[in-house]
């Protein structure tokens, strides 16, 4: 089985395409996207509209958990307040209402191997910002995560959202498909081993 992960599109129409195209080469069984259409590009709603259109697993990162319930969610944020309003005010109903319905994380199990994709760690998955902060990469605290029982029930843990390309333990981060350093990951499983690759995107 092969699985196709990328994140962090960023309203960067150009490179959604370019990863989807790459994606195609690969003839994966599975494609999930991690999150984050939005913030930093001019494309976000013809990205949205394309990942709406896919088929493929979306699933939901910061960026649109600020265009679901606005920044106040994320403290940090508040200087983008009048960018996530001038995207809430864009967005039709049926685009909100896809936002709205993409899940947080998602589990698939293959020869035995279980996986599970997320924009991020989770801090408190009940939280209405629920992931660990980005600062966590340096305290110590995503790694402490890294190796809980909730991470290593799992074959592999693959993540986006710092937009590097990294491996602790079972998790995997991908960089960001929209920004320099591009990358996406593939991964392979068969009934004896799970392996996988990050691969740019050009």
């Amino acid at each position: 089985m092969k699985i196709a992960v990328f994140s962090d599109v960023h309203g960067n129409l150009e490179a959604l395409k370019a990863v989807f195209g790459q994606i195609r080469e690969q003839d994966a069984d599975l494609t999930v996207f991690l999150g984050d259409i939005f913030q930093r590009g001019n494309e976000e709603l013809e990205c949205l509209e394309i990942l709406k259109e896919s088929g493929i697993i979306c699933l939901k990162g910061n960026c649109e958990l600020y265009a679901e319930h606005e920044v106040d969610v994320d403290p940090d944020v508040e200087y983008l307040k009048d960018y996530y309003d001038g995207i809430r005010s864009r967005l039709t109903e049926e685009q909100m209402r896809f936002i709205k319905q993409m899940p947080l994380f998602y589990e698939t199990e293959c020869y035995g191997h279980k996986f599970h994709f997320s924009h991020f760690l989770f801090l408190d998955i009940e939280n209405p910002y629920p992931f660990l902060p980005l600062s966590s990469l340096k305290d110590g605290t995503f790694d402490k995560a890294c190796e809980s029982g909730y991470v290593n029930k799992y074959d592999l843990a693959v993540v986006g959202h710092c937009h590097q390309n990294f491996v602790k333990g079972k998790v995997v981060s991908i960089s960001a498909s929209g920004l320099e350093g591009a990358s996406y990951l593939l991964v392979e499983a068969n009934k004896d081993t799970v392996g996988f690759e990050h691969i740019s995107i050009a």
